[in-house]
């Protein structure tokens, strides 16, 4: 009897000592997640578009993250039992208050909302994340807790900085070239202009903004011209090249350019549109219309001082005739002191003639310009022999 007692108290010691291993064990093991096909599919779609999900249980104060999401905060994929704390603590200091604020509204309102924010991970580096946020109801109206996607825009934000400074730098550069250079929609609108050309229509960057080629061409020949041009290089999606264009600027100035349009896609827009390149060659033009007056001027002085030449020469063949007419009279006639006197003295008014006319033509080829026509009709007055 004794020993059947002994017996039966190490089977109780030893069914106790199971059921505590057995018990240990249960609590040790995690039985493994077996995935439906769909939460599969939506866990690949989650980490090709780099967006992860989070539910929060306001009863619990426990959030729930996807995998993805832990991944985007930086935390291990498998710790995916988080409070609400957590999260807020991983959004960037700057960005808090302002996601906090969202997160209030959206719950007092029970509606849903979006935010862009930065988040800080443990490793010191910052992410760009963009949170689509809904509250929960129940049936009963009563808000029972938050849905969120939070999608990584990190690369998405760097290309579009990127971009944003390209476009600065390109405009820094239009701005150095001395020429006028503008980006025109095929409507006539304007999507950029340069400060040569801002500065020739007398406007700033802000005021063009929605203005288009009507506003600022008055004059309608010249809004037709500037049309029919548009509509060439958009239909023949090639090039033109305008030799001079004449328009007058904001201040009612002549201005001339030759100019160069040029078809081609701005970023951002879907339809083609010009880019054209104006140099200003007023001053050229004017230089030329210079060259050519004082061309005119040469030749009409050219043309007056043939007539002026042929006139003092016939002028000057006049006296001389005289003198040597009358010298050869008075070397075949026997004259008298009187008749003798009188040709001398037509010789005397001849010389003088001549004299003055030398003198005059003397005065005229050192200045170097025929600058007194009135000389030639002087010359014409004088009285004969």
């Amino acid at each position: 009897m004794l020993h059947t007692k002994r017996t039966t108290g190490c089977f109780l010691h030893y069914l106790s000592q199971l059921q505590s291993d057995v018990c240990s064990s249960l609590k040790e093991y995690k039985p493994p997640i077996i995935m439906s096909p769909l939460q599969t599919n939506q866990k690949k779609i989650e980490r090709i578009a780099r967006v992860g999900s989070w539910h929060l249980d306001f009863a619990t104060g426990i959030s729930t993250w996807s995998a993805e999401t832990c991944k985007i905060y930086g935390i291990d994929e498998q710790e995916t039992i988080h409070s609400y704390e957590d999260l807020e603590a991983r959004i960037h200091p700057e960005d808090r208050d302002k996601v906090k604020n969202i997160v209030a509204e959206i719950r007092q309102s029970k509606s849903s909302s979006g935010v862009q924010h930065r988040i800080l991970l443990s490793n010191g580096s910052i992410r760009e994340v963009y949170s689509s946020i809904e509250c929960i109801v129940d049936e009963e109206g009563m808000a029972t807790g938050l849905f969120g996607v939070a999608q990584d825009v990190t690369d998405i934000i760097k290309t579009k900085n990127d971009l944003s400074r390209s476009q600065e730098n390109m405009k820094l550069i239009f701005d150095l070239i001395p020429l006028s250079i503008y980006v025109r929609r095929a409507n006539g609108d304007y999507i950029f202009g340069n400060h040569i050309f801002l500065a020739h229509y007398g406007i700033t960057a802000e005021e063009l903004e929605g203005k288009n080629l009507k506003d600022f061409i008055k004059v309608p020949e010249e809004l037709v011209e500037l049309k029919r041009q548009d509509a060439l290089v958009l239909a023949s999606e090639d090039k033109l090249f305008v030799t001079e264009f004449h328009q007058k600027n904001h201040e009612g100035k002549n201005t001339y350019w030759r100019i160069l349009k040029i078809p081609f896609i701005p970023v951002g827009e879907a339809e083609m549109a010009i880019l054209g390149i104006a140099e200003d060659v007023t001053m050229e033009k004017e230089r030329v219309n210079k060259i050519v007056e004082y061309s005119e001027t040469i030749t009409e002085r050219n043309r007056q001082l043939e007539q002026f030449s042929f006139k003092v020469s016939h002028e000057l063949r006049g006296p001389l005739t005289t003198i040597m007419s009358v010298s050869e009279v008075v070397n075949r006639m026997n004259l008298t002191n009187e008749d003798l006197s009188l040709f001398v003295e037509g010789i005397r008014n001849s010389v003088s003639k001549m004299d003055r006319v030398i003198h005059e033509l003397n005065e005229i080829v050192c200045a170097g310009v025929v600058t007194n026509y009135d000389f030639i009709g002087k010359v014409n007055k004088e009285p004969g022999v």
